[in-house]
C-alpha cells in the first residue's frame, strides 16, 4: 500500500495538474502541496484532503487510506464506481447549476479564471 504523500502525488499527476494548480484548487500555497508530497512532510487536513480528492477526481477513501477504487467515475480497472468525496448535487441548487459545476471542474485552473471573471461581470450589471 502506498503512503499518503505518494497517493497525493499520483492523484495530482493523474489529473495533469502542477503543484501550483492543485494549490489553487485547494486554496493553499504551492509550498503546502510540496510539503504534502514529501515523505516526511506535513499532512493535509481532512478538509484539504476532500478538496484534493475533488480536484483530482480520485475517491476520498483511496486518497486517505489507499483502499478502494482510485478514480471517481469509472474508466480504469481499479475503479469500483466509488462515491465522490462530496456529492455535487449537495452544493448545486438545480440541474443547471450542477451542469455548470461539472463543466467548470473539468477545466484546468488557468481556464477557470476568465470564466469566473465573465460570470461575475454579468452579476454586477444593473
Amino acid at each position: 500500500m502506498t503512503q499518503l504523500f505518494n497517493r497525493i502525488r499520483q492523484a495530482r499527476r493523474g489529473a495533469s495538474l502542477s503543484q501550483s494548480e492543485l494549490a489553487f484548487a485547494v486554496g493553499v500555497a504551492r509550498s503546502a502541496v510540496a510539503q504534502w508530497e514529501r515523505k516526511d512532510g506535513a499532512r493535509p487536513t481532512t478538509d484539504n484532503m476532500a478538496k484534493i480528492a475533488m480536484a483530482t477526481a480520485v475517491s476520498f477513501e483511496w486518497l486517505a487510506t489507499g483502499r478502494g477504487g482510485r478514480w471517481v467515475g469509472g474508466g480504469g480497472e481499479d475503479d469500483l464506481q466509488e462515491t465522490p468525496a462530496m456529492m455535487l448535487n449537495f452544493y448545486a441548487q438545480c440541474g443547471l447549476e450542477e451542469r455548470l459545476l461539472v463543466a467548470f471542474r473539468s477545466l484546468r485552473n488557468p481556464e477557470q479564471q476568465p470564466l469566473v471573471d465573465f460570470v461575475e461581470s454579468m452579476t454586477t450589471r444593473a
